[in-house]
Order: structure tokens, then C-alpha cells, then sequence
């Protein structure tokens, strides 16, 4: 196998090191700015080079221990091997270049960097994968399934249960939900459908089948700045939660706007969202299942008031077509919000909205929602370009 020596330069947005080698540029996995280094060629192509990690020649002082035994692996963490604080400044540095690149926001600087108190044991929710030797995560190929008897980034009573006997379990993937009592909820039992979660003192209904939130911390600060972005209004807002899920930033959002309206594809989360409402005995809040690229439209012309506000928050891939065009031209709405946790899909669709000069870009924010991972979490704010804020209708 062919070897070459680099100094890398920076680091990749998925967590490879970034080098050239006579002009072509290569991603070296686990090497990091500052570093020289040997590699082993996986992948040459006309345009750049991929490689493995053979040998560090100068190491980063930024370079740390990693403390899980199965990282380098494992698929899941990534970034085990640099300190925590250089890792939210590269991945700040990833952001604002796809940004810059991929929206064409010359400009673009990142707001507020909000770290997680501890990269590691944050995770409250995980998926599992059944292997030929157990559950597990899958490994950084993607396909092969590594056992999994303990995750770094998994809270302690979900430790606890690792690993898991793949003969008491039918499931090719088993999730495992931490409740705020440290109670484990199993996507594979009967009579586990439903549980009642707690986050900043509201009682929510969540699935071990549904989507949520992983970090817990990190999570509830997140709606603590949404709701100071959207800040208070009266009965003449209504606020739209767009790929609402169960309803977590509606329902933390209570000193916002006083009607809300939510929609997701997801029945069993739809579910979850409604029986809160109920259990809460909650007014003028209510939820819509359906598919939010096709239904948004005819709900929001259905629910809208003389102000609206539109929250964002899709799955990784990002907005469809026909969302975005619609919102290009959307009436009655002066503020936008969109929660993004691949920022590749981020700035493709910023790039539509601001392109298309209805939409202009405020405020943005990161989340160290997935420490030790690839993943990032911003929000970001989109204002009409004829709207002025007023700062008397914000949150203090």
C-alpha cells in the first residue's frame, strides 16, 4: 500500500485532517492541525486524496487520550483525540467556512459557542444495532456491527444495562431511553410505548420509539435561546414548530407566543405531543400530523394570525424543494428560525432563502449538543429584509 508524509492544515467538517501533498489535497482520519504525518492511501483520485493514519511524525499539543476503549473503531466518536475546547473552535471554524462557501455569506461569522459542561456521559437516548456477537454500534466502515459493553457518551443508567443479550430481543434496532430518574425505557417492550420525561419542570410524554433529544443539558438551553430570540408576544402571534416531533420546543416555549402549532409525518410522536396537551390540560396549542414538505402550507393558511413565527427543525437532509419555495414567498411572517444538526444542508438552504432577497440572515448560535462526535447543532435566525426587531418585544 502506497504511504505519503503531509502537514495537515486544518480539519474537514466529519473530523479528517486536511493536507496537500504536490497540490492535491488530502483527509488524513484522526490527524489534526499542526501535525506532520505518515498515511496510507486508500482512495487517489484527480482531485484529492484519502488516507489512513500511519504514523504521527509531530504531534498537536491539542492531541489528548482517547478514553474509549472502542475509538477508532467505533463509528460514533470521532474526535476522542483532541481536547474538548479546540474541538468546538474547529468545528466553529467548519461552520462559518460552509457557510461562507456554500450559502455565499462572504461575512459569516458564528454567534455564541454554548459548551456542554462534560463531552462525555451526556447521551440519555442511544440505537443499537444487532450484530452476530451482540448489539452494538456500527463501526466506521458503516456496515460491520461492533459490541457494544459500554459507550463514554451514554449516560450511567443506560451503562448499566450494556451490553445487551441478543437472545432476549427479536429487534435489528433496540433503542434505550434515560428518563429523568435514571429509568431505562426499551423500544422492544409491550407496555413501553409511552413515558413521562421532565425537562425544566414540564411533565412531556415521549416514545422509546419516537425521536428526541440526546443531550438533556444541552437541549434545554437550546430552548432557552429560542425563546429568547422569539421573545414575548401576545394572542395575535402564532408560532409554527415545523418536524415538531413530541413538541419539545413548543412546550418549553412558555412565555412566547401564546398559540402554537405543530406538525410532523410521525404518528407516534404526534401522539406523544397531543397526550402532553391533554395531561397538561394545555390551551391553544395543538398538533397536526402530517407531512410538513406537502401539508404546510394549507395548516399555516388555516392557523396563521397577524403575526406568525416559523420554526424550523428537519431532519438532517435538510428542507425539500417545495418547502423552500414556499417560504421564499410566504406572507405574514417576519421571523424565521431553523435548528440544523448538519450544517452542510444548513447553508445549502440559507443559501436559497437569502438568495432568493425575501430572507436575510441574524443571529446564529452553536450547540455543543454531540461532543466527541461529528455532529453539529446550530440555530439560526432568518428576518424579512423589509423587517426591523423591535427590542421592546424581546424576553429580557
Amino acid at each position: 500500500m502506497k504511504q505519503l508524509k503531509t502537514q495537515i492544515y486544518s480539519l474537514a467538517f466529519g473530523g479528517e485532517g486536511v493536507g496537500k501533498v504536490e497540490g492535491k489535497i488530502c483527509f488524513v482520519k484522526d490527524a489534526l492541525p499542526g501535525e506532520e504525518v505518515i498515511f496510507n492511501v486508500i482512495k487517489d483520485t484527480s482531485n484529492y486524496i484519502r488516507g489512513e493514519l500511519i504514523e504521527i511524525l509531530t504531534a498537536s499539543p491539542d492531541r489528548v487520550k482517547p478514553v474509549c476503549r472502542y475509538y477508532g473503531k467505533c463509528g460514533g466518536c470521532v474526535l476522542q483525540h483532541v481536547s474538548h475546547e479546540k474541538e468546538l473552535l474547529y468545528k466553529k471554524a467548519q461552520v462559518e467556512e460552509l457557510m461562507k462557501r456554500f450559502a455565499g455569506i462572504k461575512d459569516f461569522v458564528c454567534g455564541s459557542v454554548i459548551a456542554s459542561s462534560d463531552p462525555y456521559g451526556y447521551r440519555n437516548s442511544v440505537t443499537l444495532h444487532k450484530g452476530p456477537g451482540g448489539y452494538g454500534y456500527y463501526a466506521r466502515d458503516g456496515r460491520t456491527v461492533i459490541e457494544i459493553k459500554e459507550c463514554s457518551l451514554a449516560v450511567g443508567a443506560i451503562n448499566e444495562m450494556l451490553p445487551i443479550d441478543p437472545a432476549g430481543s427479536k429487534e435489528e434496532r433496540l433503542t434505550l431511553k434515560s428518563d429523568h430518574n435514571g429509568h431505562i425505557w426499551r423500544s422492544d417492550r409491550t407496555g413501553e410505548r409511552f413515558f413521562t420525561d421532565r425537562y425544566a419542570d414540564t411533565d412531556m410524554i415521549f416514545s422509546p420509539k419516537a425521536f428526541s433529544q440526546c443531550n438533556r443539558d444541552m437541549s434545554i438551553r437550546a430552548a432557552g435561546v429560542l425563546a429568547d430570540w422569539t421573545g414575548r408576544s401576545g394572542d395575535d402571534t402564532v408560532f409554527f414548530d415545523v418536524y415538531c416531533g413530541m413538541g419539545f420546543f413548543s412546550f418549553l416555549l412558555k412565555h412566547g407566543p401564546a398559540v402554537k402549532v405543530g406538525m410532523d409525518s410521525e404518528r407516534v410522536s404526534v401522539d406523544c405531543a397531543k397526550t402532553t396537551v391533554k395531561r397538561n390540560g394545555l390551551k391553544n396549542i395543538k398538533f397536526y400530523k402530517c407531512d410538513a414538505e406537502k401539508d404546510f402550507f394549507r395548516f399555516f393558511e388555516k392557523n396563521k394570525a397577524e403575526k406568525n413565527i416559523i420554526f424550523l427543525d428537519p431532519p438532517r437532509k435538510g428542507l425539500g424543494k417545495d418547502l423552500l419555495e414556499g417560504l421564499m414567498l410566504i406572507e405574514g411572517v417576519d421571523r424565521m428560525y431553523y435548528m440544523s444538526c448538519d450544517p452542510a444542508t444548513l447553508a445549502r438552504d440559507t443559501a436559497v432563502l437569502v438568495g432568493s432577497g425575501a430572507w436575510k440572515l441574524g443571529r446564529s448560535s452553536f450547540f455543543d449538543m454531540f461532543p466527541r462526535t461529528k455532529h453539529i447543532e446550530m440555530l439560526v435566525e432568518f428576518e424579512k429584509n423589509n423587517y426591523r426587531r423591535d427590542p421592546c418585544s424581546e424576553k429580557k
